[in-house]
């Protein structure tokens, strides 16, 4: 929910890649089951992606490669459970945005950036402003959104947690239109996207692959993405920059992270094999047509990367006066 108290955060610096001192690290890497958390239940992006890499791993290491579903927290439980795991590269984390986010968002986590160092960055998908079928007013377009979000009701917009890609974007985006909203917050996004689809709420930005899926006259209207340009899985749809929103473009992004303190060779051993499952032809054939874009980052890159998300979200979170309860 929306607090009226202020929020004062601090980002912390990411945990950069240790030094090169750690080439002492087994080149027989690794000896025995690797463990990728994910902080969401199985079904998600997050989850189907880490699975593919999983089973790629599997095979190119000689040793198994399993993904363990932490869920709750809005992936803080997981962030805590890797976070405290031995930096020894054989439990890892796949870190998206919203698990960037809490680090600047809870002031009680048991951990932060720094406690991890990054792997790989591997690119994420755009988002899609969609709004219920079902709903009244009847919404086609983004004038008449315009026009709810600035009734005396408002519009009510799901997400899948607070601090979460919907959560945020929405409240950007509501203050962008000069609109208010209420905030429906649920278990993760597919339970938001039901509810929308039900009519129980207004309007949800959700992966473009999601709402594309639940797009059709008695479900969801998809009224803009925010991609640079538009989709091939839906051309019609305009980009939110096509519509005066140029800053409105995050991307659900996914990336993998390690115990600070894991040893460096350890590190890039794993990020040329995860670059490698995401570069095969079966990945590409499979999330390509679902507009996935590819942004390979390691090392000092993806350090800033994850350093800059950090501080962006830090400040639309004070100036919103979000803060978990």
């Amino acid at each position: 929910m929306i607090s009226r108290r202020q929020v004062v955060c601090t980002v912390p610096a990411f945990a950069a890649t240790a030094l090169a001192g750690g080439a002492m690290a087994q080149a027989s890497y690794p000896e025995r089951l690797v463990k990728i958390v994910v902080g969401n239940a199985p079904g998600g992006n997050d989850d189907t992606i880490s699975r593919f890499i999983a089973e790629r791993l599997s095979k190119e290491f000689g040793q198994t490669v399993i993904v363990e579903n932490r869920v709750g927290g809005s992936t803080s439980i997981a962030g805590a459970a890797v976070a405290a795991a031995a930096p020894d590269g054989y439990t890892l984390m796949c870190l998206i945005g919203t698990g960037i986010v809490q680090t600047v968002l809870r002031d009680k986590l048991p951990y932060k950036l720094s406690s991890f160092v990054p792997i790989v960055g591997i690119g994420g998908f755009p988002l899609g402003l969609a709004v219920s079928a079902k709903a009244t007013p009847r919404i086609t377009n983004l004038p008449e959104l315009t026009a709810v979000s600035r009734s005396p009701e408002g519009v009510s917009y799901a997400s899948g947690g607070i601090g979460t890609m919907a959560h945020l974007n929405t409240v950007r985006f509501l203050k962008a239109i000069q609109g208010k909203g209420v905030h429906v917050s649920y278990r993760n996004n597919p339970e938001g996207l039901n509810a929308l689809v039900g009519g129980f709420t207004q309007m949800m930005f959700g992966s473009v692959q999601e709402v594309a899926a639940l797009r059709g006259d008695d479900k969801l209207r998809v009224l803009a993405v925010t991609s640079e340009q538009r989709l091939p899985m839906l051309p019609d749809v305009p980009t939110m920059r096509e519509l005066g929103f140029p800053n409105i473009n995050p991307t659900l992004w996914y990336g993998y992270v390690a115990p600070a303190g894991t040893p460096p060779a350890v590190v890039s051993k794993l990020a040329d094999a995860i670059t490698r499952a995401v570069r095969d032809p079966a990945f590409q054939s499979r999330y390509k047509p679902l507009s996935f874009v590819e942004d390979i980052k390691t090392g000092d890159a993806l350090t800033s990367f994850i350093n800059a998300e950090a501080a962006r979200w830090k400040d639309v979170i004070a100036e919103n006066k979000i803060q978990v309860e």
